[in-house]
């Protein structure tokens, strides 16, 4: 596997992570603070839950084999960067939240952040 296949690899593990972790959240409803641990059961053992977490985990164990290949200030910054334009347009187009005319040039910076780093 090469690199780049590995880095955008563990960036749709973690959006997945994130979207199924939020999917289950909807599902479940809000959450006070002061319930987490009576919820906590609840919480853990809900489909959604369970794949958001093995995303996540899975992303994780990718982006360590990332980093034993590249040099960080190079991997975390676009992994990060990238996961969070994916992150803004899944919210938008799965979860109907509000995207404005700001989030177009924040995704715009942060791309052109992205090339600047990278090179």
């Amino acid at each position: 596997m090469t690199l780049i296949i590995m880095m955008f690899g563990a960036i749709a593990l973690n959006v997945c992570g994130h979207s199924f972790l939020k999917a289950g959240m909807n599902r479940i409803g809000a959450i006070d603070p002061s319930q987490i641990i009576t919820n906590f059961t609840h919480v853990i053992l809900s489909p959604f839950i369970i794949l958001g977490l093995a995303s996540y985990v899975a992303s994780v164990a990718l982006y360590i084999v990332v980093l034993s290949r590249t040099d960080l200030s190079y991997a975390y910054p676009l992994l990060m960067s990238i996961g969070y334009v994916l992150i803004v347009l899944v919210s938008f187009l799965i979860f109907r939240e509000p995207f404005s005319a700001y989030k177009w040039v924040g995704i715009l910076l942060i791309l052109v952040g992205v090339i600047l780093v990278g090179k």
